[in-house]
């Protein structure tokens, strides 16, 4: 090796036949050079921290997503269940209603999301024919700030779903 190649930081290697070949160095905090492939081993690293930056926040999003997607079928159910009860009972019970939604909110595992029904008519509410509209208004608590903040105090995300059923039948 000449003084002019290691000067640019070029080390003599030597092939199967005995030629030189040049490696390239690269050169360190101290100012010495080392081979390139030095820093092996850090893929793991980069791979633990790459998933943690990455995979906990994807999977909080997927858990608050199916949370909601529970929510939202359960409020839709228990409208319509709410709609058809006061479509059909002379006497539409709020607490047989509310029984009902708890049911469809346990269904899909949420059994403490609190809950309001409100119903209205279009005419008289036991007229055949008149329109009942069932009303359910929820509120989900975005996974994990329950336990941060309590039950009361914990963001949410309010869901509401309407449903009308007509009254078939004269009550009496």
């Amino acid at each position: 090796m000449t003084e002019s190649e290691s000067g640019r930081g070029i080390a003599p290697d030597h092939t199967l036949d005995g030629r030189e070949t040049a490696e390239p160095l690269a050169p360190t905090d101290e100012g010495t050079a080392h081979p390139a492939g030095a820093d092996e081993g850090t893929a793991v690293i980069e791979f633990i921290f790459a998933s943690i930056v990455l995979l906990i926040p994807v999977i909080y999003l997927m858990l608050t997503l199916s949370q909601l997607q529970a929510a939202s079928y359960a409020t839709t159910s228990a409208a319509m269940s709410a709609s058809r009860i006061a479509a059909r009972d002379a006497n539409p019970s709020e607490a047989r209603a509310r029984a009902v939604a708890k049911m469809h909110f346990a269904d899909f595992g949420l059994r403490d999301a609190p809950t309001t029904i409100t119903y209205s008519c279009t005419g008289p509410c036991g007229q055949v024919g008149s329109l009942v509209t069932a009303r359910i208004e929820t509120k989900v608590s975005l996974p994990g700030f329950p336990l941060l903040f309590g039950p009361d105090r914990s963001p949410h995300i309010t869901l509401r779903a309407n449903h009308t059923d007509v009254v078939a039948t004269g009550r009496h």
